[in-house]
């Protein structure tokens, strides 16, 4: 039978890991953002938007800032 490799990430033979992200932010209108986020070493990107509530001079098309900071930390 065939060995197989674990992901990159995963190998516990690497003695150092090194996770590079590249990012790309812009300010819209009002106070939306877009970031546009690379991840060189396995070759993926995504983009996120924000926005503030209406109360705080945005249009509440997107979910805020800390709303993202705070999901980071829960995931």
């Amino acid at each position: 039978m065939a060995e197989t490799k674990p992901p990159l990430g995963l190998d516990p033979n690497l003695g150092t890991r090194e996770f590079v992200l590249e990012v790309d932010a812009e300010t819209l209108e009002k106070m939306r953002k877009v970031a546009h986020v690379q991840i060189p070493l396995i070759q993926e990107s995504f983009t996120i938007h924000c926005d503030e509530g209406e109360a705080v001079g945005g249009d509440n098309t997107s979910p805020p800032p800390l709303a993202y900071f705070c999901a980071s930390i829960a995931f």
